[in-house]
């Protein structure tokens, strides 16, 4: 049998963000938590229809865009590149999770779901010091 996700590995210290992300990037966290909580709970018992609600609102909740000018927003200037690669692969998973959800297929959304929940992980182990 594979593996739904690897094990992710932190080859380095949680990457340093500036007070000021941290503090903006708390709030959004906060609403994350509840979402993937939500998630969870449908995902259990095959909630199809609050599976794909769910997906698809995390995958547009995942909306902090790059930095493209001088004038960008403090929050955006202070994450990395490597936080809206996180992001982006967040905003993949949970769009497939949704299309899996729409399609009925338990074997797909608990496949989708192990990638969704590993790219949380893997930003976590990126940017939070474990406890």
């Amino acid at each position: 049998m594979e593996r739904a996700v690897a094990t992710p590995r932190r080859e380095e210290p949680p990457a340093h963000l500036s007070e000021a992300a941290r503090v903006l990037l708390k709030t959004r966290m906060a609403a994350h938590a509840r979402d993937m909580g939500n998630l969870v709970s449908a995902i259990m018992i095959l909630d199809y229809s609050a599976i794909e609600d769910d997906a698809r609102r995390i995958a547009g909740d995942v909306s902090l865009s790059r930095p493209l000018t001088a004038d960008a927003t403090e929050l955006n200037a202070a994450l990395p590149e490597k936080f809206f690669v996180r992001q982006d692969d967040l905003r993949s998973e949970a769009a497939g999770l949704a299309q899996a959800a729409h399609a009925l297929n338990p074997y797909r959304v608990a496949e989708i779901y192990g990638r969704l929940s590993e790219a949380c992980v893997r930003c976590h182990a990126d940017y939070r010091p474990g406890k």
